[in-house]
């Protein structure tokens, strides 16, 4: 009776086993195809870490889905979306104000602007308090906030109105160069803007995990090489998928980042349509 059990105890763990090992297959197929993990994975997963993996997956599924439908509204309309839509939220308090895009860094910069900053009644840029929750210190212009960026704010806040917006657009050029000086051409104003928005480290990475390559945030040559390798328009679109699953975890993790999320999703939006446009094909 014992040998009985132990050969049928056997033969269920022989199925759990290959049922486990299918489950692992099907997961490290879906990653290769669609997520970029590809020969990643056997190390990104080492040690039985395979649920974080599913989860991975599965937020990465559902961002791809969200990021499909903002694509949808790409295509119906070319018409800016506002990055907020209450005073609580982070970016300016109205529609921003339309600004050509020619495919110059400096117009890029005045894009970002347009997105990210308030004006007075003489279409200047405007000094605004910071809502709670934003971490990005009291107060802002045009996005360049006195906790990560304390010198050039205090220079735009203390400086004539009417040349804020030249100065913010350089500042937003020199402090991004370090990771837009090493892409090509196709990707600057693209990362540009999610740089700024994001960081440079955290920009890489988003990056990096749309690719398959190591996120570790360092933009060196074998991240160039393999972005050689993409379709530009693709690329942006999965770097526009990894914020969105991003800024889902944020808020699932946060409750007081929800009040943030929508100009958030907005922000990934405006960029895809204004700078991935010019990537199409």
């Amino acid at each position: 009776m014992a040998k009985l059990e132990a050969r049928m105890m056997g033969r269920e763990l022989k199925r759990s086993l290959e049922s486990e090992a299918s489950q692992n297959e099907i997961r490290d197929d879906v990653g290769k195809k669609y997520f970029g993990f590809s020969d990643m994975s056997g190390s990104r997963y080492a040690g039985g870490e395979r649920g974080q993996q599913a989860v991975d997956i599965s937020e990465r599924m559902r961002a791809a889905a969200r990021l499909s439908e903002i694509e949808e509204d790409i295509m119906k309309s070319s018409k800016p979306t506002g990055y907020e839509t209450e005073d609580s939220f982070i970016g300016p308090a109205r529609q921003p104000q339309e600004i050509g895009f020619s495919g110059s860094l400096y117009d890029a910069a005045r894009k970002t602007i347009g997105w990210e900053g308030r004006r007075d009644k003489s279409g200047n840029l405007s000094v605004y308090e910071l809502p709670s929750g934003d971490m990005g210190g009291s107060y802002e212009v045009a996005g360049i906030n006195n906790r990560y960026h304390p010198e050039a704010a205090k220079v735009l806040k203390d400086m004539n109105p009417a040349d804020r917006e030249a100065y913010a657009a350089r500042y937003i050029m020199d402090y991004t160069a370090p990771v837009t000086s090493k892409l090509p051409e196709a990707y600057k104003p693209f990362f540009q803007d999610l740089a700024f928005n994001r960081g440079l480290a955290g920009s890489v990475k988003f990056l990096q995990r749309a690719i398959g390559v190591r996120d570790d945030g360092v933009l060196g040559p074998q991240t160039i090489e393999r972005l050689n390798q993409e379709n530009p328009y693709d690329v942006m679109k999965r770097v526009s998928a990894e914020q969105l699953r991003y800024e889902q975890r944020l808020k699932e993790n946060d409750p007081k980042r929800e009040k943030f999320y929508q100009g958030l999703e907005n922000r990934v939006k405006n960029r895809l349509a204004t700078f991935g446009s010019f990537n199409v094909g």
